[in-house]
């Protein structure tokens, strides 16, 4: 059963949903989706729900969404026994929980905001985190890289797969340190910060995804140091949709 639900969310992150009145299809794979009409929010609210449903059955998954931490040392380690289902066997997960830059601002976090370059309402699917072109940015679990390419509005764009649909995205990278179907440890740089893609200024548009829907960053952070910066969202560090 849980296969088949896995199966389901792939089919329907894999392509666009459709909106009504010939509108613009709904996004839900990139940086921002707009979600101003009833069936773009309730493609999101569907992507979210069974992500929701996928991380009930996954251990340590449904602590970080609910805000439980422990340490940080379980965090770390992969959990190669998560249980086996429907006769296959278990693969391993590594939970993201470092955090992706040195030093940690925000200027726009997770969640509902005026997109910064058409104004419409829209979910913004990562955290943004200013700072210097060339900062170096960390792999946040151990994992292997998906796509490390040129992406929309993602600019510069690594993601990768930490095991059990659960992947980590990095975007508007000025360089990519890393190749696709390399193997990286938490902790290893995988790129520099830029302003590559749709972006107003330097920063690191960071996401954590399961099973394709996007979680808050913020959850699987183990630090709570997290500053959150221009309260009005300056025009220095924010992205936008895909191109």
């Amino acid at each position: 059963m849980v296969a088949c639900a896995i199966a389901a969310i792939g089919l329907s992150l894999s392509a666009p949903a459709l909106a009504s009145n010939d509108e613009v299809p709904v996004d839900l794979d990139s940086p921002e989706t707009i979600v101003d009409t009833v069936e773009a929010q309730a493609a999101v609210d569907a992507a979210d729900a069974a992500a929701a449903a996928f991380a009930r059955v996954t251990p340590g998954l449904a602590q970080r969404l609910q805000g439980q931490q422990t340490g940080d040392s379980q965090f770390r380690s992969l959990f190669t026994a998560i249980r086996e289902m429907e006769g296959t066997a278990s693969q391993p997960i590594s939970i993201p929980s470092r955090r992706p830059v040195d030093s940690m601002t925000l200027t726009s976090s997770f969640g509902t905001r005026n997109d910064p370059f058409s104004g419409r309402r829209a979910r913004h699917n990562g955290i943004d985190i200013p700072g210097p072109v060339g900062t170096p940015i960390y792999a946040t679990a151990d994992g292997t890289v998906g796509r490390a390419q040129r992406l929309g509005g993602y600019g510069n764009y690594v993601e990768i797969e930490h095991g059990y649909s659960l992947q980590t995205r990095y975007g508007h990278l000025s360089a990519i340190a890393v190749t696709s179907g390399q193997k990286v440890r938490r902790g290893d740089i995988i790129g520099y910060m830029g302003s590559t893609g749709r972006s107003t200024g330097s920063h690191l548009h960071y996401e954590v995804r399961i099973a394709g829907a996007p979680q808050n960053p913020l959850r699987f952070i183990e630090e709570d140091s997290v500053i959150v910066a221009a309260a009005g969202h300056g025009a220095t560090a924010l992205g936008g949709p895909r191109e």
